[in-house]
C-alpha cells in the first residue's frame, strides 16, 4: 500500500492507492474495501498520493508514478468509482506527491515529483513552475500546505526541507538541526498548534516547535532509521507514533523514547479517523492495511475486498482443497488451504522456510519449490521435508511423473515426489519445464525453457528436437503434412499464457480441442494455475499483484465464495469473457 488518505467530509471514508495501479475506498471505516469493475485503473503506475479534496466532498485527486517511466495525475469526481487524466508525464515522474488547499474561495493543486512542483490555481488547467533550490539529482519527496496559512508551502527532496510563503515564488532551505543528508518523506502538523511539526526522515524523527525554523532529532527506542511516515494523537499530543521499514513504533513523552507495537513489517503510512481518534489505518509494504480501535496499541489486518496480493502459486488436491503460496512477510504470508465447498481458509501451520515459487499436488500429497529446495508434504495438515537441495523455479506433471524446474537442471520422480532424478545432462538454471504436445504431432514430452531457448526431452536426454535421430515417428513435412521444426514452440498442457490478447488457452488430452478463455483483466502476471475449466470445481490461476481468480462453468456455482480471513478476503471482480468462448465467468475470490 503506497498511499492512505482519509476523508474528513465523509464519516467513515478511506482511500487507499497501490503500487499495482488500484485504489479502493472504504465507507465502514477501513473494515472492508471495494474498487470499480474492471481492476486497477491505472495499470503500470503506482498511487503514491492520495488527496481528498477539502472543498467538494467525494473529489480524490491521485498522483501516480510509472513503474519504468513517466507519471500522472488524475482526478475523480464520484468517490475513486471513475477517473480522468488531468495532467501527464511522459518521462518523469512529476506526480509523486500531492497538495490541495482552498486559498481565497479558490482550489489551488501543488504537485511535485523529479523535476520540482507545478502549482495550479484553475483545476489544473494551467501551471506554473516552482523549483526550490535543490540539489543537482535530487527529487521531491514530499509537499504540504500549512493548515492555518494557506499560502505556506513545505516541501521536501532528497536533501533537506523547504519553506514558501509566498505560493512557492520564493524558496527556504529549512535544516537547522538536521543531519546533513537528511530526506524528509512527512510532516505531521500538531492540530492546536500548526507550527509544532513532527517530521518523518531517513534518519529518524525530527520534531520543530517554529514552523521549521530549527529542528530537534528523536531516536531513542526505534531500531529501523528510515522513518516514512510519522502522526500525533489527536487525542494526546505527547503521544507520537512513527511508521518506520521495521515496523510501527509508540512515543508517550514526546519523542523522548519509543517502544515497538508491531511485529517487523515496512510501514508506509498512517491516517487516523478525523471523527474517531481512536482508528488508526496503516498502509504497509507487504501486509495490506492493517486497523486498530485503539490508536495503534493493538492492530489487526483489515483487508476485506482488497485484491493485490501477490499469490505466486496454487495447487488443488484430489479431495478438491485448494492451496495457495502467498508472497508476503508477516501473518499474511506462507501457504493457506481453502475449501470451496465451506469458504473456510486457513493459514497452513506447516510451511516451507522461504518463499513458495511452485506447487503441485499429488493425490493429497502436496509438492512446494522454493530458492532452497523442494518440499513435500504428506497432505495439508501435514509438516514438510525437504527431498531436493537445488532452487526450484517450476513444477509441472505428465505420464505419472512430476518434473522440477531447478537451479542445476531438471529432476523426475515417478513416486509422487518422494524421490528425484536428474534428467539428462543438462545442468545449466532452468526456467520454467512443461508437460507439452510437441507441434505437429499428436505426441507428448517434457520441454525445458533455458535462457530463453526451448530443449526437448527425446526420452535420453535434452536437445533441439523431441525425438532421439533413430527413433521411428511420423512422416513430416511434404504438401498438406506439418513439419516437426527444430525450434518449436512448446503446446504445454494445461494453462497457456497468451499476455498479447490477454487470454488462455487450456489443452486437456482427453478433452478433445483446446478451451480458449478470456483473462478477467489485461496485464495480468499469472504465476500458477490448477484445476479445470471443464469440470464444476472450475479452473484457478495464481496472480503477482492481483491475487487468485477462479473460473467457474457456466451452471456450475460454487457452493460458498470462497473468503478466507484478514487480508486473504476477497471479492466478486470478474467479467464474461470477452472471447468467443461459453457464456462462462471468470471470479477473483482471493487477493
Amino acid at each position: 500500500m503506497k498511499s492512505l488518505a482519509a476523508d474528513p467530509a465523509v464519516p467513515g471514508a478511506f482511500y487507499v492507492g497501490t503500487a499495482q495501479g488500484g485504489v479502493y475506498r472504504s465507507v465502514d471505516g477501513g473494515r472492508s474495501w471495494s474498487a470499480p469493475a474492471g481492476g486497477a485503473p491505472f495499470p503500470g503506475y503506482a498511487v503514491t498520493a492520495l488527496t481528498p479534496d477539502p472543498s467538494d466532498p467525494g473529489t480524490v485527486w491521485a498522483g501516480l508514478t510509472g513503474i519504468v517511466r513517466g507519471g500522472l495525475l488524475a482526478r475523480s469526481d464520484d468517490a475513486a468509482r471513475s477517473w480522468s487524466v488531468v495532467k501527464r508525464w511522459d518521462e518523469e515522474a512529476g506526480a509523486r506527491v500531492v497538495a490541495v488547499a482552498v486559498r481565497h474561495r479558490r482550489r489551488t493543486i501543488v504537485v511535485g515529483g523529479d523535476r520540482g512542483l507545478e502549482i495550479s490555481v484553475d483545476d489544473g488547467l494551467s501551471w506554473r513552475p516552482s523549483v526550490p533550490p535543490l540539489d543537482p539529482g535530487a527529487g521531491i519527496s514530499f509537499v504540504a500546505f500549512h493548515p492555518a496559512r494557506p499560502d505556506t508551502l513545505y516541501t521536501g527532496s532528497y536533501r533537506h526541507p523547504f519553506r514558501s510563503t509566498d505560493l512557492g515564488r520564493t524558496w527556504k532551505r529549512i535544516a537547522v538541526g538536521m543531519v546533513e543528508d537528511t530526506q524528509v518523506f512527512a510532516l505531521d502538523f500538531l492540530g492546536s498548534d500548526p507550527d509544532d511539526i513532527w517530521a518523518a526522515t531517513c534518519g529518524w524523527v525530527y520534531r520543530s516547535r517554529d514552523g521549521g525554523g530549527t529542528w530537534v532529532r528523536y531516536r531513542d527506542g526505534l531500531t529501523d532509521r528510515r522513518t516514512q511516515a510519522v502522526r500525533h494523537d489527536p487525542a494526546n499530543p505527547q503521544r507520537v507514533l512513527a511508521g518506520t521499514t521495521g515496523g510501527l513504533f509508540e512515543s508517550t513523552d514526546g519523542g523522548k523514547s519509543f517502544r515497538r507495537l508491531s511485529q517487523e513489517l515496512v510501514v508506509n503510512t498512517l491516517t487516523f479517523d478525523p471523527r474517531d481518534p481512536s482508528v488508526l489505518l496503516v498502509g504497509t509494504e507487504t501486509d495490506g492495511v492493517l486497523r486498530s480501535e485503539d490508536g495503534g496499541r493493538t492492530l489487526r489486518e483489515s483487508n476485506v475486498g482488497l485484491a493485490e496480493a501477490r499469490v505466486s502459486a496454487v495447487a488443488q488436491t484430489a479431495s478438491g482443497t485448494v492451496v495457495v503460496a502467498r508472497a508476503a512477510d508477516g501473518g499474511s504470508g506462507g501457504l493457506w488451504r481453502l475449501d470451496p465447498r465451506t469458504g473456510e481458509a486457513f493459514r497452513l501451520a506447516s510451511t516451507p522456510p522461504s518463499t513458495v515459487r511452485a506447487l503441485l499436488a499429488s493425490g493429497e500429497r502436496l509438492l512446494a519449490g522454493t530458492p532452497d529446495g523442494l518440499f513435500v508434504s504428506d497432505g495439508p495438515d501435514a509438516p514438510f521435508s525437504r527431498v531436493l537441495g537445488d532452487g526450484v523455479l517450476g513444477l509441472t506433471a505428465g505420464d505419472g511423473r512430476a518434473f522440477a524446474a531447478t537451479e542445476t537442471g531438471v529432476f523426475a520422480s515417478r513416486d509422487g515426489g518422494r524421490s528425484w532424478e536428474r534428467m539428462g545432462s543438462l545442468r545449466r538454471r532452468v526456467d520454467a519445464v512443461l508437460w507439452s504436445r510437441v507441434p505437429g504431432t499428436d505426441r507428448a514430452t517434457a520441454a525445458a525453457v533455458v535462457a530463453g531457448r526451448t530443449v526437448w526431452w527425446n526420452g535420453r536426454d535434452w536437445g533441439l528436437e523431441a525425438f532421439p535421430a533413430d527413433a521411428p515417428r511420423k512422416l513430416s513435412g511434404g504438401f498438406g503434412r506439418p513439419r516437426v521444426t527444430r525450434y518449436g514452440t512448446p503446446e504445454p498442457f494445461g494453462v497457456d499464457i497468451d499476455a498479447a490478447r490477454s487470454s488462455l488457452v487450456f489443452r486437456d488430452g482427453d478433452a478433445g480441442e483446446d478451451l480458449a478463455l478470456a483473462l478477467p483483466e489485461r496485464g495480468l502476471a499469472v504465476a500458477g494455475w490448477a484445476g479445470n475449466p471443464r469440470l464444476p470445481s472450475g479452473l484457478y490461476i495464481a496472480t503477482i499483484g492481483r491475487g487468485l481468480f477462479r473460473y467457474v462453468p457456466s451452471g456450475e456455482a460454487p457452493r460458498a465464495a470462497v473468503r478466507p480471513p484478514g487480508e486473504l478476503d476477497g471479492k466478486e471482480a470478474g467479467a464474461p469473457a470477452r472471447l468467443p468462448v461459453p457464456p462462462d465467468s471468470l471470479r477473483s475470490r482471493l487477493p
